[in-house]
C-alpha cells in the first residue's frame, strides 16, 4: 500500500449560513481511503454524510455552504484549498460522484448517449465516432442490453434499475481514482440492489479505484466494504475495519444502529428495537457527546475525543456512550 492515501481527510469543518444564523453540518472529521478499498459512511439522516461527500468534490450550495476549516488531500493535493479551475479538471475525470437522486439527476430533454458523450468531451475531446464507441463499450461493461439503442433513448423510457446503471456509466467513464456513492440503491428493489452493488465492486477491482459508499444500510456495509465510519450529528463517533466494527462496536449510537436491523431469529410480530430520540436541530447541537443529548443525559461541556480502543479502532471517548470490553 502506498504511503500517501488516496484521500485524506483532516479536521473538516462545513458551515452553512441561514437565516437565524450559520451553523456547522460537519464538525471537524478525520477520514482515510487508500487505494483499491471501500471505505463505508453510515448514519441517520441528517448526520452529515452527504455533505462530506459534497465537500469533497466542492460542490457545497453557494453561496451559503463554506469549508471552515480542515483539508481535504486527495493524492496529497488540498482540494479544500485548490481554485475552480483545477476542481473542474478533477471532477468527473480524477474523482466521480454517483448523487442521490438518480431517478432526476438524468437531464429528461437530452437522449442517454448525448449525456455520456458530454462527460467524456469534456475531458478527453476525441472524434465523434470513438467518443460514441467508448460510450457504447461503458453501457455494455454495466450490462446495459442492446447499448446501441439505448444511446438514443431518454431517461422516462427507461427503468429504476437502467438508469441507475446508466449513473454509475457516467460516473465511470473516465476511470476515475476515486467514486463516491451516494445512496446507490435508493428506491431499487432488492434485487436490482445487489446486482448494482456487484457492478460497483466488480469495476473497482478492474480500475483499482478508491470507493466510498454512504448508505444507511448496515447490511450493504457489511457485504461491500473494507472500513466503516459512523457517523452522529456531524461527527464522526466510531471509525474501524467493517469486520471489527460489527463484532466489537463500543459506541453506543453503533450498537442501536446494529441492533435496529431485523434479524431471522427475532420472534415474529414482536417490535423491532429502535433507537429512542431523534437527531437534534442542527442549531441545537452542543459542544459535548451529541448522542447522548439526544438520550437526555449530560452530554458535558467539552467534545470528546476518539481515541484507539484496539488496532485502527477509534471511538469517541464519553464513559456513558462507551460499552465495557
Amino acid at each position: 500500500m502506498p504511503d500517501t492515501p488516496l484521500l485524506d481527510i483532516k479536521g473538516l469543518r462545513v458551515g452553512f449560513d441561514t437565516e437565524t444564523g450559520p451553523v456547522v453540518a460537519v464538525d471537524g472529521i478525520d477520514l482515510t481511503l487508500a487505494p483499491g478499498r471501500t471505505l463505508g459512511l453510515v448514519g441517520e439522516s441528517g448526520c452529515g454524510k452527504s455533505v462530506t461527500a459534497f465537500s469533497i468534490m466542492r460542490l457545497l450550495p453557494q453561496p451559503h455552504g463554506t469549508i471552515l476549516s480542515g483539508q481535504i488531500l486527495f493524492n496529497g493535493h488540498d482540494l479544500a484549498a485548490a481554485p475552480l479551475p483545477s476542481l473542474c479538471r478533477l471532477r468527473g475525470r480524477e474523482i466521480s460522484m454517483i448523487f442521490q437522486e438518480p431517478m432526476t439527476a438524468l437531464n429528461p430533454v437530452h437522449p442517454i448517449g448525448r449525456q455520456l458523450a458530454e462527460a467524456v468531451s469534456l475531458h478527453d475531446p476525441a472524434p465523434t465516432a470513438e467518443v460514441r464507441r467508448r460510450c457504447v463499450e461503458m453501457l455494455t461493461r454495466v450490462r446495459i442490453p442492446a447499448p446501441e439503442a439505448r444511446m438514443n433513448e431518454y431517461p422516462h423510457q427507461l427503468s429504476g434499475g437502467m438508469r441507475q446503471r446508466i449513473m454509475i456509466a457516467m460516473a465511470l467513464i473516465n476511470k476515475p481514482k476515486l467514486l463516491i456513492a451516494d445512496e446507490p440503491t435508493t428506491a431499487l428493489d432488492v434485487t436490482v440492489q445487489a446486482q448494482i452493488l456487484r457492478l460497483i465492486s466488480d469495476l473497482q477491482k478492474e480500475m483499482g479505484m478508491g470507493v466510498i459508499l454512504i448508505t444507511h444500510d448496515l447490511g450493504v456495509i457489511a457485504e461491500t466494504c473494507d472500513d466503516v465510519a459512523v457517523m452522529y450529528a456531524g461527527r464522526i463517533v466510531e471509525r474501524a475495519p467493517v469486520r471489527e466494527l460489527f463484532a466489537h462496536p463500543r459506541h453506543a449510537y453503533t450498537r442501536g444502529l446494529l441492533a435496529s436491523i431485523p434479524r431471522l431469529d427475532s420472534t415474529p410480530k414482536t417490535r423491532l428495537p429502535a433507537i429512542p430520540g431523534q437527531v437534534a436541530a442542527i442549531t441545537d447541537f452542543v459542544e459535548g457527546c451529541r448522542f447522548a443529548q439526544r438520550l437526555g443525559l449530560d452530554p458535558g461541556t467539552t467534545r470528546p475525543p476518539l481515541i484507539e480502543i484496539a488496532p485502527d479502532h477509534w471511538v469517541e471517548n464519553f464513559p456513558s456512550m462507551l460499552q465495557a470490553v
